[in-house]
């Protein structure tokens, strides 16, 4: 890890307040000169599965090292623990990405899909996965001034800049056995159909499902209400101006 590792953000907070500012300012004065990212901050408010999604589709593209520090938090201040991820990339040991966030499903994509259960559930951490409990009192915040719902700034921020700028990353906390997490985006079979549930509705109104690629047949029909799309497309040009198309990113 060095001072050059940067950290990605991705949140439900949105850009109306100041909450983003908030984080990367404790991010800038905890961590200087480490670059700060964000990802998105549009996550839906509380939407785990779809910020676990969106957390999914952007780590391909993702630097190693990197610090993602992830907030969709509605349990903040429950029994739900802060925790901090130390991720293999490759068969290398020093090829690695750290994530920090609550303990909610939000992480599910760093254990890789083989490894997920089939329903949400608290499931063992995998072996090559190192995953922290984050302590609070180990943060450098007094524990007076934790604010029981802004754990986002308070000691998750604290937490990823830690990591950046080289500390310890055992230091944070005691090891966990377990993690809570979010089954595979797929689709499921039912009765001789396929089936997929939207879990994000992007700016420009397209419908991302969770039906992968290779789960799709040569000859498909896909039934949305009183709609019906028989047919996939390269790009949007192929069809109509508001006319439905299946489309695989």
């Amino acid at each position: 890890m060095t001072a050059s590792t940067p950290i990605f953000l991705l949140t439900d907070f949105g850009n109306q307040d100041t909450y983003v500012g908030q984080v990367k300012a404790v991010l800038s004065t905890r961590a200087p000169g480490v670059p700060l990212f964000s990802l998105t901050h549009e996550v839906s408010p509380f939407a785990i599965d779809e910020g676990a999604w969106l957390l999914e589709t952007a780590l391909p593209f993702l630097p190693v090292p990197a610090v993602v520090l992830a907030v969709v938090d509605p349990g903040v201040g429950s029994e739900r623990l802060p925790i901090a991820v130390r991720a293999p990339v490759s068969a290398d040991p020093t090829a690695v990405r750290y994530f920090v966030g609550p303990d909610n499903g939000l992480l599910s994509s760093v254990v890789g899909s083989l490894a997920r259960p089939s329903k949400s559930e608290v499931s063992p951490v995998p072996p090559a996965i190192d995953v922290r409990e984050i302590q609070k009192e180990r943060v450098g915040v007094a524990l007076e001034s934790i604010s029981a719902t802004f754990e986002g700034r308070d000691v998750f921020a604290p937490a990823a800049a830690s990591i950046a700028v080289g500390n310890d990353f055992k230091t944070l906390g005691p090891r966990c056995k377990e993690l809570t997490l979010l089954p595979p985006f797929a689709g499921t079979y039912e009765g001789g159909s396929l089936s997929g549930s939207v879990v994000h509705i992007d700016r420009y109104g397209n419908l991302i499902t969770t039906i992968r690629r290779e789960q799709l047949p040569i000859d498909f029909r896909i039934e949305i209400r009183d709609h019906c799309i028989e047919r996939m497309v390269r790009t949007f040009s192929d069809v109509a101006i508001g006319a439905l198309a299946c489309h695989v990113d």
